[in-house]
């Protein structure tokens, strides 16, 4: 419990200073592609693995793979879902290939916020199942994955709550509303003990999908602009780095 505490501490810090420190733009365009390289690492490394060790590989690439394809084709054509146009990371005349295809993006305003609550509450969930008794392997790589990715996402939160408020104190309390609720699931979920495991293994497809959709967009802008080697070396260290943090977690879990 001392361990989910001290985490919620961190991330709340970190959004904090990621709203006040929104508008310094370099800062967030060299965090952009190494955020990329987390958040494709953490699919590729941490959940498809155990997922693939669950159900086998083929179902479980397959499955992906599927749901990845078809929340592609509905971020390109239908709607834009990427989380980095809401935040106006992305410039608008790379991003997506059209100038204003992300414009309607930035008025998402308190639907944007309403979903973020609820996604807040089942990271919460899921970064609480890794202290839950007898959790599967696969409920243990959620975890650790949600722990992981939490963390740059509190940066990408404070951005977006900077950009989609009118005022910074506004801001500081989206994120707050938005850390309380991730707090109340962590809780939840201890409480609900292994019983409520189950939710997260089923979700497991659908979110290693998100985070890879959400990887290659965040590496799209650099990609277009520098070419696929610069990308691919600005993203090499969140990639490596959970690369190397799962099979550390794995020996020592097993």
């Amino acid at each position: 419990m001392n361990i989910l505490i001290a985490f919620w501490c961190l991330t709340t810090l970190i959004a904090f200073f990621s709203v006040l420190s929104a508008e310094y733009a370099p800062l967030q365009h060299r965090l952009l592609p190494w955020t990329g390289g987390l958040l494709l690492g953490i699919g590729l490394f941490w959940i498809l693995p155990e997922m693939a060790e669950d159900r086998g590989w083929w179902p479980a690439v397959g499955g992906v793979s599927g749901i990845l394809i078809l929340l592609g084709l509905i971020d390109r054509y239908l709607y834009p879902i990427c989380p980095f146009c809401a935040a106006s990371v992305h410039a608008h005349h790379h991003a997506h290939g059209a100038a204003g295809s992300c414009r309607h993006a930035i008025k998402l305003g308190w639907p944007l916020l309403i979903l973020g609550c609820i996604h807040m509450f089942f990271d919460g969930w899921t970064i609480a199942l890794s202290h839950v008794p007898s959790v599967s392997s696969v409920g243990t790589a959620l975890s650790w994955g949600a722990i992981v990715h939490n963390i740059p996402e509190s940066v990408a939160i404070g951005v977006v709550a900077a950009r989609l408020t009118l005022s910074r104190k506004r801001a500081l309390l989206a994120v707050a509303l938005l850390q309380t609720l991730m707090a109340a699931g962590g809780v939840l979920a201890l409480a609900a003990g292994s019983a409520g495991s189950r939710l997260p293994e089923l979700s497991a497809m659908p979110a290693c999908a998100f985070l890879l959709l959400f990887g290659f967009l965040a590496l799209e802008e650099e990609w277009r602009i520098n070419g696929g080697t610069l990308a691919v070396r600005a993203a090499a260290p969140g990639l490596v780095g959970c690369g190397i943090a799962a099979m550390m977690t794995m020996f020592l879990t097993r």
